[in-house]
């Protein structure tokens, strides 16, 4: 039988013949970087090949060998996707294939918000254990019934056992939690002030999840961490797909998704102090796909047209019912979808950002995977989605990775000695780590690169590497492909320069193209120009570490006024914490779903001559203006 070992540990493995080599470490729980789902384009799951038995492995076909000499592997070195296990094989997963946990923090740009509470808080004195012996639970329901002075309580089972418990154990004093002002669905020893409550933000790359003071109205501690799905794809098409054609694929995805924010909710209680159980309320936000696969709804209807959901509406359900492991009666809130590809964080960011209340025309933009874009023009509010795809966020780049410590996250270019000079994500706390080389370039650094190089002249507005400037950071690479050397191999953590190569250029200008042409469109369907904003708020981690004059030199963005871009932060996450903390604002979201005006600018019959149009960069003229170079 196949078996393969994992080194150094020499954990061994059985394999079926003919199983991936990714097939096989996946279903071990091993954390193997496959942006592209396994389909064997991303090149990111290289693995060392130590040793095999004749035959062991299926050939390098000639697909995977250019992958992997254009990320410098050669000989001993194999994609985990297309080597096929048929022997016995001893490999080894190096560092740069592992997805790693720590992710740049969502940023909240506001911690503390108008309350208007879901729950209320009861205090309440019991009578003596010694002197009512023989009471039973209904009996202490009615006693307590009567010393809070209302004419009705509801309880969940959970929380009427808590309270027979806690009196058998002779308590006396204890504080209920109740929602909808009569529906007791939390008791706790003791008298206490604040209720918890989970703000949950579900990004097709990372998750993020806010524990807020349900009565003070203010975030308490947060956490990010990567989508435990990007082991299955590093977009949402990629995670349709897999439901599609896995059997158990919307179980699996939905299952490893909670395992991790349950893990994340626990780090977070641990850290204020509380239990998981002394969190009562939970409000969810994602975009549609994430949405369905949180709830662990099929997405396959929004793969194809008409891209349309199972549900839009809001929705209140247990949250034990997807798995969340909170207070036994905890609620969950998820706010509603607008249409197939304009998911709850989209209206959650709509809340967060204040767009609303901005005056004149104004543009909000997550520049993320799945890019939303929402428009304030007077009183309407016009959304769309533009599939961006994933190059700000690591795929698709030869040494592209996510906003992590070790990625290259700016760069300028040193025209005197024609080289670039970068700095690193965790260089400032590296003070004990002196030797911190890069890992890899995340997508502020991928902007900052090809905005420079188009100021200096390395590259042309038709996106092509311009071998005739004769500057030292242009090479060829192993594959004979021009490219930019970002980080020589001394100052790399892989001994081999990082580079942006000519195809990873086309990567950023088709995802440039989505993005303008779709923004094009929508100011030509609304009647107005790019100079008529007077806001653009770049929203989401990627959004919020951009630089403005980068992204206008690239002519990602309408050129307006540098003062009227501003980064906003996660306001999706903002927008469920608002959810979270009041109630008004959830029929808020409620009435925005109807208010919003959606177009789909993707299926536009002028969509395609704007993008062909849009894929060309500004002139290197205006892209030195705009980096005061000229």
């Amino acid at each position: 039988m196949p078996e393969v070992v994992l080194l150094p540990e020499n954990r061994s493995i059985g394999a079926q013949p003919g199983e991936t080599l990714l097939e096989v470490l996946q279903r071990e729980g091993l954390d193997l970087l496959a942006p592209c789902a396994g389909k064997g384009w991303c090149g990111k799951c290289v693995v060392a090949v130590e040793m095999a038995d004749p035959n062991a492995l299926s050939p390098v076909s000639s697909e995977e060998k250019v992958l992997l000499e254009r990320r410098g592997y050669l000989e001993g070195w194999r994609l985990a996707c297309h080597a096929r296990v048929h022997g016995k094989v001893w490999v080894r997963v190096p560092e740069t294939s592992q997805r790693r946990r720590w992710v740049k923090e969502k940023t909240l740009f506001s911690t503390e918000f108008l309350t208007e509470p879901t729950i209320q808080l009861l205090h309440v004195t019991l009578p003596g254990r010694m002197s009512f012996a023989e009471m039973g639970l209904t009996d202490l329901l009615e006693f307590v019934k009567n010393a809070v002075g209302k004419g009705h309580l509801e309880w969940v089972p959970s929380a009427g056992k808590r309270l027979f418990s806690l009196w058998q154990d002779g308590i006396t004093e204890v504080t209920l939690t109740l929602c909808d002002d009569h529906n007791v669905i939390h008791v706790q020893p003791g008298f206490h002030v604040h209720g918890y409550g989970v703000a949950i933000d579900v990004g097709t790359t990372t998750l993020a999840v806010y524990l807020c003071d349900l009565i003070e109205g203010r975030i308490l501690t947060s956490g990010s961490e990567l989508n435990p799905q990007v082991a299955y794809g590093a977009d949402i098409i990629s995670r349709i797909g897999f439901v599609q054609t896995h059997p158990e694929g919307l179980r699996d995805l939905q299952q490893t998704l909670v395992k991790v924010l349950n893990g994340m909710i626990a780090k977070l209680a641990c850290r204020v102090g509380i239990s998981v159980e002394d969190i009562v309320e939970a409000v969810l936000v994602g975009n549609s796909v994430m949405h369905h696969l949180a709830l662990g709804l099929d997405p396959s209807g929004l793969g194809s047209l008409p891209f349309e959901p199972v549900l839009r509406h809001a929705l209140d359900i247990p949250a034990h019912q997807i798995g969340l492991s909170l207070a036994p009666a905890a609620r969950l809130h998820v706010l509603p979808l607008k249409a197939g590809y304009v998911g709850a964080d989209a209206v959650a960011a709509v809340l967060g950002s204040g767009i609303e209340n901005i005056e004149g025309n104004a543009l909000l933009v997550d520049m993320g995977t799945n890019g939303e874009i929402i428009l304030k023009h007077g009183d309407r509010l016009i959304c769309t989605s533009v599939p961006m795809g994933p190059v700000f966020e690591g795929a698709q780049i030869t040494h592209g990775m996510r906003a992590e410590a070790g990625a290259v996250e700016r760069v300028s270019f040193d025209p005197l000695r024609g080289r670039f000079v970068f700095s690193l994500i965790g260089q400032d706390r590296a003070m004990d780590k002196p030797n911190l080389k890069a890992k890899g370039l995340c997508g502020s650094a991928v902007i900052e690169i090809v905005a420079e190089a188009l100021a200096a002249g390395l590259i042309t507005p038709d996106g092509r590497i311009h071998e005739g400037q004769g500057a030292a950071c242009i090479i060829r690479n192993s594959t004979h492909q021009l490219a930019l050397e970002i980080v020589p191999a001394e100052a790399s953590s892989t001994g081999s320069p990082l580079v942006l190569t000519q195809s990873d250029v086309r990567a950023v200008q088709l995802a440039k193209g989505a993005l303008a042409s779709s923004l094009t469109l929508l100011f030509e369907r609304v009647g107005i120009r790019g100079e008529d904003l007077s806001a653009i708020l770049l929203g989401g981690v990627f959004g919020t570490v951009l630089s403005p004059r980068h992204v206008m030199a690239l002519g990602l963005l309408p050129s307006i006024r540098l003062d009227r871009i501003r980064g906003v932060g996660n306001v999706a996450g903002a927008g469920a914490c608002m959810a979270l903390l009041n109630r008004t604002l959830r029929c808020h979201a409620v009435d925005l779903v109807e208010r919003m005006e959606y177009l789909l600018i993707p299926q536009d019959a002028g969509f395609q001559n704007h993008f062909i149009n849009a894929l060309r960069f500004p002139e290197q003229t205006e892209a030195r203006k705009m980096l005061s170079y000229a």
